[in-house]
């Protein structure tokens, strides 16, 4: 096989799980909303401001202010005076969000489950490899753009 048809072949199957149901629903717990609230609870205990979310998951302000605002709305985050810069506000996960979380988490981890269960440990180790292959390779290459001039 050439590199042309790999290319298309690898997109192909990209663009095909992306387009399945059960992918969608999984991608939300990657993306927007979700993300900043896993984010949140990965960092419980610590002083987090907006600044550090939009840079942890590089995201733009904007977007993170956007995000906040909607958690907010739903009562998942409270902004809060932080006691050593009263100009700044720290981001206050609430214990709905945090219920909201592990029935998510609990959903995903069922369906991972069932996955693996379906594709068995040698070809789940398999697909983790090469996963993680491909982060490492990836990685590399924005390394690279950023090094260069």
């Amino acid at each position: 096989m050439n590199k042309i048809e790999l290319r298309n072949d690898l997109t192909t199957s990209l663009v095909t799980l992306y387009d399945l149901e059960i992918f969608a629903s999984m991608m939300e717990y990657c993306q927007g909303e979700m993300r900043v609230l896993i984010y949140l609870e990965l960092n419980n205990g610590n002083e987090v401001y907006p600044s550090d979310i939009s840079e942890s998951l590089h995201v733009t302000r904007q977007r993170i202010t956007s995000i906040l605002s909607s958690l907010r709305k739903k009562g998942y985050v409270s902004m809060e005076t932080a006691e050593n810069d009263r100009r700044r506000k720290k981001v206050v996960l609430t214990k709905n969000a945090r219920k909201y979380v592990i029935t998510k988490g609990k959903w995903i981890e069922s369906y991972f489950d069932t996955l693996i269960e379906k594709l068995g440990e040698e070809n789940t180790q398999e697909l983790t490899r090469l996963i993680n292959l491909s982060i490492e390779q990836l990685k590399q290459q924005e390394d690279m753009k950023n090094v260069q001039p």
